[in-house]
């Protein structure tokens, strides 16, 4: 006689094999009808699990985790609205857990791991940059794709490309023009990215002594990177005799102050603003402002499909667009 598979429990219990496998490993997102009609169904054909499968990391979990940072959240916000419908369609399950602030990030992940089992795992900055915990999903064969960090680390990775969106940019406002860099002093690679590509994208040469004015950009460092900072540069360079035609900020903060200084000057002396951010803030408040537009849709579908493929060393960059918002949150060109 054939032994019962848990696609049989299933059939007999009315629902789909990823409720049943769920259901069979005490798995959260199941009803307590379904958990009862599962367990009498596999009483009624005598199912029995195979004990080496159930202690596989990742089987028949059917769950992608995703862990983000302490940061803003809308761009992970955003791309989670995608990653949900991405599951759906694949039939997965996405759980989303926040690091902590202190403490062992190795230790609190790897306590996730044992506990979800998930198939993958999505890792936004700061983990997606954290070598420890790279290195234990790597030792746990974990599969794991980090969403725009340093290429230079291993994993998966899905990202944009920083440079040629700012120099598309520059070049569409016209090449040549003064353009100051209003950035915080973040040592990640992602704040080092963004200026680098600011610098290459008007012709100057990377690696500048910050404060400095290289070529046709001038570096304006605010180590506090938040509204008050942005309002004090946005005034500084409003004095200068000659404002600087392109103002570009690194973060939403300093953009909103910027703009708050902005607005103060003759509508003939206003500079185009620039925010390397799309956050709600600014795309509710400040619709003047033009903003980096990442294809998040696009990125999520591509990181869920890397994770369950379990292709680790995939490298997927992706192009991206600046716009306007009309003032209710959808961009415009």
């Amino acid at each position: 006689m054939t032994r019962p598979t848990i696609k049989d429990v299933a059939s007999m219990a009315g629902v789909s094999v990823m409720t049943a496998s769920r259901a069979l490993n005490n798995q959260p997102y199941v009803s307590a009808e379904a958990a009862r009609r599962v367990q009498a169904a596999v009483e009624a054909l005598g199912f029995h699990r195979n004990a080496f499968a159930r202690g596989l990391p990742s089987a028949q979990s059917f769950i992608v985790l995703m862990l983000i940072g302490q940061g803003a959240p809308d761009l992970p916000g955003q791309f989670q609205r995608h990653a949900v419908e991405r599951c759906r369609h694949l039939g997965r399950h996405l759980i989303v857990d926040r690091a902590p602030r202190d403490g062992n990030a190795v230790a609190y992940v790897e306590g996730l791991i044992d506990r979800l089992r998930p198939e993958g795992v999505l890792l936004w900055r700061p983990l997606a940059d954290d070598p420890g915990v790279l290195a234990m999903l790597a030792a746990r064969s974990i599969a794991f794709v980090r969403i725009d960090a340093d290429p230079a680390l291993s994993g998966g990775m899905v990202s944009i490309d920083h440079a040629e969106a700012v120099t598309t940019l520059v070049d569409s406002l016209g090449g040549g023009r003064a353009v100051a860099l209003v950035h915080s002093e973040s040592d990640t690679w992602l704040a080092k990215q963004r200026r680098e590509a600011v610098l290459a994208a008007a012709g100057a040469a990377t690696g500048a002594a910050t404060g400095a004015a290289t070529g046709n950009v001038r570096l304006c460092p605010a180590p506090s990177g938040d509204f008050g900072a942005g309002l004090e540069w946005g005034r500084r360079l409003a004095a200068e005799d000659e404002t600087p035609a392109l103002i570009i900020a690194d973060r939403d903060e300093l953009a909103l102050g910027l703009l708050a200084a902005i607005k103060a000057q003759p509508a003939g002396r206003r500079p185009t603003l620039v925010c390397l951010e799309d956050t709600g803030s600014v795309r509710l408040v400040a619709p003047e402002v033009v903003r980096l537009i990442q294809p998040l849709e696009a990125m999520a579908h591509a990181a869920l499909d890397m994770c369950i493929q379990h292709n680790p060393t995939a490298s997927v960059r992706f192009q991206s667009t600046f716009a306007r918002s009309n003032g209710t949150g959808d961009a415009s060109g």
